[in-house]
Parts: structure tokens; C-alpha cells; sequence
């Protein structure tokens, strides 16, 4: 084998060049043809002379034929023989010779202990020494044949390699040198893990040079030019080396098989296989050379992670820095992530070649048999398909025995026909049942092959809220129309049956009807507000509270309404923060939750009730399953029951309202409702969960307040009710002029009466625009003026805005069925403007007037 090889197809190889330079065996030489014949003649000639002297006859030819030979065979010694080994002649080829060597100014690369490969300008190769042949042999190349591959062409296939050696490349053609750190790339019949640190050098000629140095890392990591001869590659825990910039060049079987990685790791970094804090934690103290002992977390192929016990050693400084990590499994989790794959199916073994696209799908995939959707068999189902179907989709089962049929639906074969052409929401069997969308893809010969099954429980759940919500706020807008209207009758009832009262004292023979009729009235006025508080619109007084003081005082409330089988139990949480709502309507919502509670125990004779607090964030709501919960801090106030508890089918509906199970005549329906609606128009949440048998608890999240937020209401608090004597006035007489402007006819009747009974002078309106007019006639004069928010025409706000330069200082109160935050959003006035809810007493609406008119 020659030290070197010329690939130039225009000059002639060196083997070329010694064939012409030595004569080849059976060849015909001109001289020793000539020599040899010489001496034959000769011999003849000697040969007649002896045996026949008459036959020759004078001696003279003989002697000149003899010495015509001797002369020519002296020619022949001198110039084959003593004149080539004195050097007086040059052997035949020599010049050519010569002049290879001329031709071939690269031979040096032959004495270079690295893998030399030269190319031209066009990206040919022109010449490389043995090393470089040896590498094409260890990459599975033939080095038989005179072609030479590039280094791009002999490694830039591998995926790992192939953007380093297109920097290079590009360097290549721009005439530049570049320097490149190959990743470990396994080479050889042993498939020993090798890297290369390649180089690109330009030469005179537009030519380049191109190094490749094998280096001795991975022996240095390994101790060992073969990991396999020391045990590493099958020892029965895993083990594994990294360079300094995270690039894994080496793991043994069993960590591969642990973590359900391919033989051919590719560019496999640290990061691919463990945790951001772990791989933070990997790299820290390369300095030291005692063995580093960490807990790390690594991710599987599948996505579990397992934290295992690490000790880790590094070699080298800096960019050369090497690891060496052993990695001990605990044994609750020594379960490759092949096994993990399969163990929702025993049925299902282990295949030896998979497929990465049907495997590791992020959505189900069955591969099917047989001549009918409906009678297909499952012959092959990927893993995310056995964790939806909870280990139902095994081979050899039938395909449509999947899915639940759900009652008044089509058949499950039609629906699965259905499939073929487009996506059909089914849903699964078991306990989760899951939903889905089913594709089937049928063959060249319209037979089931392939059926895809993609997850949209989620999405079904959020459409479920939304309809659900949407119902929800149709109800509470039908409610709260209705409330207000009824809030307007309401009042005029129970004014005029106060105006009876008056007039038919105790004693009298109509007292106890009218007091029959004002307690109903009272009762209809709560079941308004439990409407109004469902629709999110009754009136609420919201403060700053410490709910464990709430609690304590509701104590009190509590314990005389539940029986004395049912015990309660009040926990207080610590470092619990400050809320804003209304205490009442809060105390509200408690008892309602307390009293379902108690019916629930007691039909199991008895039990626990427990009312805790905590401080949480949305955290604690999402881990119940309530993902709805934004973010934030959260006062949680947890009602707990250990009764009958409440069947699915229930506590989908649940707070609707006069939805109940309770026996007729039990209940309303409207107790959840109400306590629905007074958690939202705190801005909280109501979370419930249940378990049949063993009891319920309802979560109620209200939103902490801020130690800015409570600064600024306890600044708010600093005056106390230094009035509180002067609150409410003994004498309701008075004098002045009001304007009371209300579009329903019993309301402003009995209000008009009531005011002018007490002293007070009252012109009034039945909408908008007739009220403006009035205002503008008595400019200036009015000292008070009451309106609803809701009139025909010109409502309310409208009316002050246009009335506000007529009214001077006058004072404005709105009475309205609606609650004072809708009224609030629709005034941006500087004028202080006081609200009364409806339904309210007459009573109640002389106090209010007495207070403005003083007030001013």
C-alpha cells in the first residue's frame, strides 16, 4: 500500500507510475532479445566448427560470427549490467518517476498521526493519508475502491453532525479556518462512542485542508477504550458522561432502557433528561474532585420523572471538562419507561421495532382488523390510547366496545360509520368516561385500518360551564326583572296595610288580618331579596371583615338551629387575611350552607358539622379540581358534612333556582341559589365536592384583602358613629319641598300621603320628562328630590344629569328594586347621591327624608 493516494482523475496514480517504472512479469526486453539471440548464433557456430570443420570451411565467417556475438553481449553487460549498478544509466522510467513526485506536493499528510483529507475548490477530495482511509473504514465505507469521501459527505448524514459540519463547509468555500468539537457519534463494529475535533485550513490553490483529531475524552470518561469490556454498558444501574456544555456522548443500556431512549442518543443534552433545578444542579462544583452526591429528578421518554441518587465526578478544566455520573434507581420506582408504556395492558407485549409516530402520539391510536367498523378488532393500540380507555383497548377486542351508548343516542355502529368521514363525539366506558373524538381511516379496499381517539374531556367540561353559566345568567336576569317589579308592588302593599295598621290599632277587629297581611309581605320582601341576591343584584353593604370574629358571633346564631344529634365544630386558621363583604348577607350564606348540612345528617341520625377557615391561593382550588379559580390570595371558608352527600346527577343542578329535593312543602329552592349569588357579588367563588355515603363540603373563596387595601379601610373606619344617637329621629314631621318622581302608581300614592301627613309640601311625577318640566317651574325651590332609577323615557341618572343646574343644592335620593351598585355605575356626578332599596316602609322612607333634609 502506498503512503499516499492521488484521486485527481487528470494525472496518474503513483501505482500507475511504478507499473511503467518496472518492467512486467512475461514481457519481451529489446536487449536481452538481442543478447540471448547473440549467443545462440555463437554457440552454433562453435558447435559446426567442432563437430564439422569441413562444413564450415575457412575459419573467417565463423570467427566474425563469434566475435559479433561477444560484442554484442559486452554491449549488453555494460549497459544492463556493470553501468546500471555503477549509475552511469538511468533505469527505464525513472523520469516519469521523477516527475510523479513532482505532481504529488501533499505527501507530507503521511507522516501526520490525524485523519488528513484535501479537497479543491469544487469540494472534491484530492488526496488523504491511511488515518483518514481508517476512518472511513470505521464509519462503514469501503476503502477498497480509489474514491475518497469528503468529511461532509462521510459524516453529514448523521443528524447529529450535520450542523457542525455545514459550519465548517461554509467556512470551507469562504477560505477561512474553523475550529469545531464534534459530538460523540458511536463508530466501528463495537459501536464505541467516538468524538472528533475537526479543523478547516485553506492551502495555496484554493484548496483546503481538512483535520480530523479522534479525541480520548470518552477513554478518559470511561477508563477504557471499550465501555462494554468493563460491564458499564450492561451493569444493572445506570451510569452516563457528559462534557462541559451538557452534551451526553455516553449511557449504558440500562439507563437508556429506564428512560426509554433510542441506542443512537443523537444530540442528547443533560437538559433533555432532567429537571431545570436538576440540571442547575448538576453543573455546579466541576472544580472539586471528590464525587458529588445529588438528588435529581430525571424525565422519561414518557414523561414520568423519578428522582434517583446521583454521584458525579468531573475531569478536566473548562470546555475539556468531562462527568462521570452513576445513577442509583430507588425501588418503589425500578420500572423502565418501556414497561410503564405497557402496564395499563398485560396483554400487550413489548414489540421490538417501534414506531415513535404511533407510540409517542400525544392522542390515542388503535390499529384496527376486519371487514365492518362495527365488528372491527383492535390488533394494536399506543399508550396514550390504554390510559384513555384505562386499559380497555387490548388486542384482540372489539373496537366498538369501547364506548358507552348513551340512553335515546344512535346506535354506536352508526356512529362510528359516522367517523369515517368526519369527527364523532363518543364517549368512553369506564369511570372517567372520557370524551372523545373519533377519526377512523379505512384502506385501499374500504376496510377499518386505522381509528385516532383525541381527548376533549377538558374542552367538554369548559363547554358544559359555559352553557351552564349562560343559563345561569338568563335565570338571574328573568329573576331579577321580575324582583323588581314585584319590589314595586311589595312596597305599595306593605305602605298601605302600615296606613291600616294606623288606622286599626290592637284591639280593634281588623288588626289581626292586617297584621297576617304585613308579616307576608315581610315574608314575600326575603323571598325578593333571595331572588335579587341569586341574580347578583340585591344591595349589599360591603365592608372590611376578620372572619373569625363573623364566625364567633354566628356561633350563637348557629348552634340553636341545628338538632342534638348534629355537633359543630369551628376551627380558626392562622395568619388568616382580611376580606371585604357584606356581614349579613355573609351570616346568610353560612346558615343556608348550616341548615342544608344539618337535613342531610339527620337523615343518617347524626353527625359532624365543621366550619373551618384558611388562608390559601388558587392553588388549593385547582388541586380539587376547580380550574376555574383565578389567581390570587383567598380567604377559604370550608363547610363540611359527613351525611348522605349528593349524587352526580344532583349537583350539576344544584344552584339553580327552586331546583330541590326536598319533600314538597320542605323547601324553596332557592337557598344554594341565593348563596351562589352572594359568593359571586363578592367577587368569590363556591366550590362544592361530594362523595355519596360519606358526606359534602362546600369551599367558599372570597378574595384577601392587601395591607394597602386594609390601611385604606381602616382609614376609611377612623369616624365612628359619632351620630349613631342622632341616626334615627324621634320626631319624622318636617318642612320642605319634595319632588318625588315614581312611575307606579301605588308606590308614589302611599308616598306622596305618607310625606304630606308628616308636614312636608310634595309634587310629584309619573316619568321623566314631566318631573324635568316640574323641576325647571319650581327652580330653585326644591329641597329634596326622590326618583326610581327605572322610568319611562328619561330614567333617573338621566334625569339629574339634565335637572342639574335647575336643582341648586337640593338633595337626591333614588329608590329603586334594583341593587346600589348598578345605580352607582351609571352616575359620574360630584353630587351626593343616597339610595333606599325596595321593598321598604313608609316608616322607613320618613327617617331617610328626615336625615337628607337635616343633612342639607
Amino acid at each position: 500500500m502506498t503512503d499516499t493516494v492521488d484521486v485527481n482523475t487528470d494525472t496518474k496514480t503513483a501505482s500507475d507510475q511504478d507499473s511503467e517504472a518496472t518492467p512486467k512479469s512475461g514481457g519481451l526486453d529489446l536487449f536481452q532479445g538481442v543478447f540471448w539471440l547473440s549467443l545462440l548464433v555463437a554457440v552454433v557456430a562453435a558447435c559446426v566448427a567442432i563437430i564439422i570443420p569441413d562444413a564450415v570451411g575457412q575459419t573467417g565467417p565463423v570467427l566474425l560470427i563469434a566475435l559479433a556475438s561477444g560484442g554484442m553481449v559486452f554491449l549488453v553487460w555494460v549497459l544492463r549490467g556493470a553501468g546500471k549498478k555503477l549509475g552511469l544509466f538511468p533505469s527505464r522510467g525513472a523520469t516519469e518517476a521523477a516527475a510523479s513526485v513532482k505532481k504529488q506536493p501533499y505527501s507530507w499528510i503521511s507522516a501526520l498521526d490525524e485523519a488528513i483529507v484535501i479537497t479543491e475548490k469544487g469540494g472534491g477530495a484530492v488526496i488523504a493519508n491511511d488515518h483518514y482511509r481508517q476512518v472511513m473504514k470505521d464509519v462503514g465505507v469501503a476503502t477498497e475502491v480509489e474514491r475518497v469521501l469528503t468529511v461532509d459527505r462521510l459524516l453529514g448524514a448523521n443528524p447529529g453532525l450535520s450542523a457542525p459540519i455545514y459550519r465548517l463547509s461554509r467556512a470551507a468555500k469562504a477560505g477561512e479556518t474553523r475550529h469545531e468539537v464534534l459530538p460523540a457519534i458511536a463508530i466501528g463494529s463495537e459501536s464505541i462512542p467516538v468524538q472528533f475535533e475537526a479543523t478547516v485550513s485553506p492551502l495555496d490553490g484554493e484548496r483546503t485542508l481538512w483535520r480530523l483529531r479522534r479525541l480520548n475524552s470518552m477513554n478518559e470518561a470511561l477508563g477504557a477504550s471499550d465501555a462494554r469490556g468493563l460491564f458499564i454498558e450492561d451493569a444493572p444501574l445506570g451510569f452516563y458522561v457528559a462534557r462541559a456544555n451538557g452534551q451526553i456522548t455516553y449511557m449504558n443500556s440500562w439507563l437508556r432502557n429506564f428512560l426509554g431512549l433510542p441506542d443512537d442518543l443523537g444530540d442528547l443534552k443533560v437538559e433533555d433528561v432532567l429537571r431545570p433545578e436538576s440540571t442547575k444542579m448538576f453543573r455546579r462544583d466541576k472544580k472539586t474532585n471528590h464525587p458529588i452526591w445529588l438528588d435529581l429528578h430525571f424525565r422519561a421518554r414518557d414523561g414520568v420523572e423519578t428522582l434517583m441518587n446521583t454521584a458525579t465526578t468531573w475531569s478536566g478544566k473548562g470546555a475539556d471538562a468531562v462527568s462521570r455520573t452513576l445513577v442509583m434507581v430507588p425501588a418503589s420506582a425500578k420500572t423502565s419507561a418501556q414497561e410503564r408504556l405497557t402496564a395499563a395492558s398485560s396483554s400487550r407485549p413489548p414489540r421490538e421495532g417501534q414506531d415513535p409516530m404511533f407510540d409517542d402520539a400525544p392522542f390515542g391510536v388503535a390499529r384496527l382488523e376486519g371487514d365492518s367498523v362495527s365488528q372491527a378488532c383492535v390488533i394494536d393500540a399506543n399508550s396514550a390510547l390504554v390510559e384513555l380507555t384505562e386499559g380497555a383497548a387490548v388486542p384482540g377486542g372489539r373496537f366498538a366496545d369501547l364506548f358507552a351508548v348513551e340512553e335515546g343516542g344512535d346506535d354506536i355502529s352508526k356512529q362510528l360509520l359516522a367517523a369515517v368521514d368526519s369527527a364523532v363525539p363518543l364517549t368512553l366506558k369506564g369511570a372517567g368516561g372520557s370524551s372523545v373524538n373519533v377519526y377512523i381511516l379505512l384502506d385501499s379496499i374500504g376496510r377499518p385500518s386505522i381509528a385516532y381517539l383525541v381527548d376533549t374531556t377538558e374542552q367538554s367540561q369548559l363547554k358544559n360551564r359555559l352553557v351552564h353559566s349562560e343559563k345561569m345568567q338568563a335565570v338571574g336576569t328573568l329573576a331579577g326583572g321580575v324582583a323588581h317589579d314585584f319590589n314595586n308592588m311589595l312596597t305599595a302593599v306593605m305602605g298601605y296595610t302600615d296606613n291600616l295598621l294606623a288606622r286599626h290599632p290592637v284591639g280593634d277587629p281588623s288588626f289581626d288580618d292586617l297584621q297576617q297581611i304585613s308579616e307576608l309581605s315581610q315574608r314575600s320582601a326575603e323571598l325578593v331579596k333571595m331572588l335579587l341576591a341569586f341574580s347578583r343584584q340585591q344591595t349589599l353593604k360591603r365592608e372590611m371583615l376578620n372572619v373569625s370574629n363573623v364566625l364567633n358571633e354566628l356561633n350563637y346564631l348557629i348552634r340553636p338551629l341545628l338538632d342534638e344529634r348534629v355537633n359543630l365544630s369551628l376551627r380558626h386558621g392562622r395568619d388568616l387575611p382580611m376580606i371585604r363583604a357584606d356581614k349579613g348577607q355573609l351570616e346568610n350564606a353560612i346558615i343556608n350552607l348550616a341548615v342544608n348540612a344539618r337535613d342531610a345528617m339527620l337523615e343518617n341520625g347524626g353527625g359532624v358539622l365543621t366550619i373551618s377557615t384558611s388562608r390559601v391561593t388558587e392553588e388549593h382550588g385547582h388541586e380539587k379540581g376547580f380550574d376555574f379559580v383565578a389567581e390570587g390570595d383567598y380567604l377559604c371558608i370550608e363547610i363540611a358534612d359527613n351525611g348522605t352527600g349528593i349524587p352526580p346527577e344532583v349537583m350539576e343542578n344544584i344552584f339553580e333556582p327552586f331546583y330541590t329535593t326536598k319533600k314538597e312543602g320542605k323547601g324553596t329552592g332557592l337557598g344554594l341559589s341565593t348563596v351562589y349569588g352572594i359568593v359571586k357579588q363578592s367577587d368569590g367563588y363556591i366550590c362544592p365536592t361530594s362523595k355519596v355515603g360519606e358526606g359534602t363540603s362546600f369551599f367558599i373563596y372570597l378574595p384577601a384583602l392587601s395591607a394597602e387595601d386594609v390601611e385604606k379601610e381602616i382609614g376609611a373606619q377612623e369616624q365612628p358613629e359619632q351620630t349613631q344617637a342622632e341616626k334615627a329621629p324621634r320626631d319624622l314631621a318636617g318642612r320642605g319641598l319634595i319632588m318625588l318622581v315614581e312611575d307606579e302608581d301605588g308606590v308614589r300614592n302611599i308616598a306622596v300621603s305618607t310625606l304630606q301627613a308628616r308636614g312636608y309640601e310634595v309634587i310629584s311625577a309619573a316619568d321623566g320628562e314631566e318631573a324635568l318640566e316640574m323641576i325647571i317651574e319650581h327652580q330653585g325651590q326644591i329641597d329634596l328630590l326622590i326618583s326610581d332609577v327605572i322610568l319611562p323615557g328619561i330614567d333617573g341618572p338621566s334625569l339629574l344629569k339634565q335637572a342639574k343646574e335647575y336643582l341648586g343644592d337640593a338633595r337626591v335620593m333614588f329608590i329603586s328594586g334594583y341593587s346600589e351598585g348598578d345605580l352607582t355605575r351609571t352616575l359620574d356626578e360630584e353630587r351626593a347621591v343616597s339610595f333606599l332599596p325596595k321593598p321598604f316602609r313608609m316608616a322607613k322612607l320618613a327617617e331617610r327624608v328626615k336625615e337628607e333634609l337635616e343633612a342639607a
